[in-house]
């Protein structure tokens, strides 16, 4: 059976409710999420202590989340409730803790920077496929750092300010004094001056996680009208982001809530946020910004399925993405398993043919284990449907450019044409080239489908043999493939006008 659990991130800047569903196996699916901005660390007495607005806002704001939990079947023992930078740093931090237990009987777990590095780390090395780089996750209240190397964690700091600290405390939230903003940038680099680490070697990736860092990567999709409109794993240039920042930081307040992309709650602490990432970026020299759509609640959930479910098992990002679609949507595994073996052979044997390397073999053996998955719509056009699905799936592990061609590859496996009009569409996506393969490797999943249509995997094996202008492939069978054999020598013509030889099954 599966289970239900709350996570509420009682952040300096909002209050978030995320509600994800676990499977035995450990896969997950996010059902519900909702937040509210209430600004702890924003009017805080004497920069010591949460007024008692804030604190009441955030009380009333739990209670709430707390029925939304309960209508899902979700006691309070289910409910992970952890507090940030803003409720760290309060000299009534207790007070307000036990106020917060006492009203809504979940039991707030007050986070170090440590912890929250650790997170932030966690959330970024499940969900990418990056093995070293800066992660940087810009919160309300306090900024961790960390750099990993090898799905490791190397060095780490948590420096205590945020976006609503830096806009309070530097910078205002209207009009913006460059004095003070070069005042806000140079603090930072002053906080970071004897972290050694940061500078030893540059051309890194930069993972950036939390709301300043999704809002910029919305508002550059919106200034290069970008096709997708997808936060993870999405890729900014450095001279993009200074583009913007310069931009934002010459704004009014007024002008800045009308930037398409930019959420209006955040528009006045949005220069703050990106002033540190400036100066970090200054500090660590990055070669490209990558915005996280996981963060915090998500490096919770890892955690949480990690001690709880010991059949879990992260071994790579891509790897317990797919794992978790085929589940969730009730993939016929055996079938799409040994479509994928068949593809992939025929990848294997016909190299000679199309000269792809290891990240193409990926592509064709993701669209294999997923060409199905249209069927948890509708069997009819199915093909359309599987498309659809697994572009906006969020796979885990691969670039927008990745998912994108996996869907093409996985959409293109039956009878029926996948006309939609795709390649124009994503363009901006594309690399040259990318159509000739979507093509070939689309070739090797329609015979794989083909050859499995029975589904009851009489193919064992194949056979390929280049032969002048001809391509034999021969069946290693148990038991009658007259069905199998005859319906992938159908695609012969296809075959020939993308590879240009003849092809017979056999």
């Amino acid at each position: 059976m599966s289970k239900k659990i709350g996570i509420i991130d009682l952040g300096s800047n909002s209050v978030r409710l995320v509600i994800f569903e676990i499977l035995p196996s450990g896969t997950f699916r996010l059902v519900d999420d909702i937040k509210e901005t209430i600004r702890l660390s924003e009017n805080m007495i004497d920069g010591r202590l949460l007024n008692d607005i804030a604190m009441h806002k955030a009380v009333k704001t739990v209670k709430l989340y707390r029925k939304l939990c309960n209508s899902y079947g979700i006691p309070c023992n289910r409910i992970i409730g952890v507090a940030t930078a803003a409720v760290r740093k309060a000299e009534n931090r207790d007070q307000f803790l036990k106020l917060l237990t006492g009203a809504t009987d979940i039991n707030f777990r007050l986070l170090s920077g440590e912890e929250e590095a650790f997170y932030a780390f966690k959330a970024a090395t499940y969900s990418l496929n990056i093995h070293e780089g800066i992660i940087v996750d810009i919160g309300g209240g306090s900024t961790e750092i960390i750099f990993f190397k090898d799905n490791s964690m190397i060095n780490s700091i948590s420096i205590p300010v945020g976006a609503v600290v830096a806009t309070e405390n530097f910078i205002g939230k209207d009009v913006i004094n460059q004095e003070n903003l070069s005042r806000l940038e140079d603090s930072i680099c002053e906080m970071l001056k004897d972290q050694d680490w940061l500078r030893q070697e540059k051309n890194k990736t930069l993972i950036g996680l939390g709301g300043t860092i999704r809002n910029l990567g919305k508002i550059h999709r919106n200034r290069i009208e970008y096709p997708i409109n997808y936060t993870h794993n999405y890729e900014i240039p450095i001279e993009d982001f200074n583009s913007i920042y310069n931009d934002l930081a010459n704004m009014d307040l007024k002008s800045r809530k009308k930037v398409k992309g930019l959420s209006s709650k955040r528009a006045d602490i949005i220069v703050g946020g990106l002033a540190i990432l400036k100066a970090i970026i200054s500090v660590c020299s990055p070669s490209r910004i990558l915005t996280s759509g996981f963060g915090l609640r998500e490096g919770i959930l890892f955690d949480y399925i990690s001690k709880t479910n010991p059949r879990a098992k992260f071994t790579d990002a891509l790897s317990f993405s797919l794992k978790s679609f085929m589940e969730l949507y009730g993939v016929r595994k055996n079938h799409a398993k040994h479509v994928c073996f068949l593809a992939l052979s025929l990848f294997d044997q016909l190299k000679y043919l199309h000269n792809y390397g290891e990240d193409a073999r990926k592509l064709l053996e993701v669209a294999s284990l997923l060409h199905d998955i249209g069927i948890s719509i509708s069997y009819y056009e199915h093909h359309r449907h599987s498309f659809y699905i697994i572009l906006n799936s969020r796979l885990a592990g691969f670039t927008h450019r990745e998912t994108l061609l996996a869907a093409a590859i996985a959409a293109s496996h039956s009878d029926e044409d996948f006309k939609e009009d795709w390649q124009t569409r994503y363009e901006k996506i594309l690399l040259p080239g990318d159509i000739e393969l979507w093509k070939k490797l689309s070739v090797f999943l329609k015979l794989a489908e083909c050859l499995d249509r029975s589904e009851m995997s009489v193919i064992k094996a194949l056979e390929c043999q280049i032969l002048g202008d001809t391509v034999k492939i021969r069946t290693i069978r148990e038991g009658d493939a007259e069905l199998e054999i005859s319906l992938a020598n159908e695609h012969s013509n296809t075959f020939r006008k993308v590879f240009g030889k003849f092809l017979v099954v056999t």
